[in-house]
């Protein structure tokens, strides 16, 4: 074993190792309310959201996003709550959610699209802005539903680097095919960093997305960053471009902690 594999081996020993964690934020949201937390300024009005009845559990409330053909914003579709975190290198996020989609969202006449329901956005680095930037990165982490003309909607994961000068990133399939009326959790652990060491480990309600011929920790690995500015968090509905038609979908159970190992 050369010496650069010995740093990256013991690296990953000092990761599995940590049993002493440091919570730096922590978030917990069942959307009784519209909660101060989230920065709305990626909606175009209060029409976006409301809260309304579970229609599986009419006592228990539930965050609506509505998405409409002219909801444009910083050139995309798009209808979502940001949150501010202190997500960096080195640390660690747990994070879920739970979302349903009502059956008018299975359109027949869908051209081949996709429409985000999170995702992971990343900063340019400190003392640079988008424009000087200039490197056309895409969200190192994002959950979307893929669209199909033949009513045939999936669910994938996206993780890994892409820009104007390479594209690392994998897409990731649930393998069960998208229904009405249903209930789905999402749960992610991510590890940050801009090194091979750093990983995910996404889960789609009892199913692990990486399966154990893989890694039996369920486990992808490589870079989730493309520089140490914190990443932040997008929830709701970004895409649909190629429609013209309103969609919806509907969140609960938002739960997020951001830990620091602390050995």
């Amino acid at each position: 074993m050369n010496f650069k594999s010995l740093i990256c081996y013991l690296s990953i020993l000092i990761i599995i190792s940590c049993d002493n964690h440091k919570v730096i934020q922590q978030v917990k949201d069942d959307f009784n309310i519209v909660d101060t937390i989230w920065n709305r300024s990626q909606t175009t009005s209060d029409k976006n959201y409301k809260i309304i009845s579970d229609p599986k559990n009419p006592k228990n409330k539930v965050i609506k996003f509505q998405l409409y053909p002219d909801d444009y914003i910083s050139s995309g579709k798009r209808s979502e709550f940001t949150l501010k975190t202190k997500d960096t290198i080195g640390l660690k996020v747990k994070y879920s959610y739970k979302f349903l989609f009502k059956p008018d969202f299975f359109s027949k006449k869908k051209e081949q699209d996709w429409v985000m329901l999170h995702q992971w956005h990343d900063k340019p680095p400190k003392n640079l802005n988008w424009k000087n930037y200039g490197m056309l990165t895409k969200p190192p982490i994002h959950l979307y539903v893929q669209l199909s003309p033949d009513n045939n909607y999936s669910l994938v994961y996206a993780y890994g680097l892409a820009n104007k000068n390479k594209y690392e990133m994998r897409h990731i399939p649930y393998q069960k095919t998208l229904k009405p009326n249903q209930w789905y959790t999402f749960e992610n652990e991510v590890l940050w960093g801009t090194q091979k060491t750093a990983y995910s480990k996404p889960k789609i309600n009892d199913s692990f997305l990486i399966k154990n011929k893989e890694n039996k920790e369920h486990k992808i690995f490589g870079p989730n960053m493309y520089n140490s500015v914190p990443n932040y968090f997008k929830l709701g509905l970004y895409g649909n471009n190629k429609s013209n038609d309103t969609i919806s979908v509907l969140i609960d159970n938002f739960e997020y902690i951001l830990t620091e190992c602390k050995n």
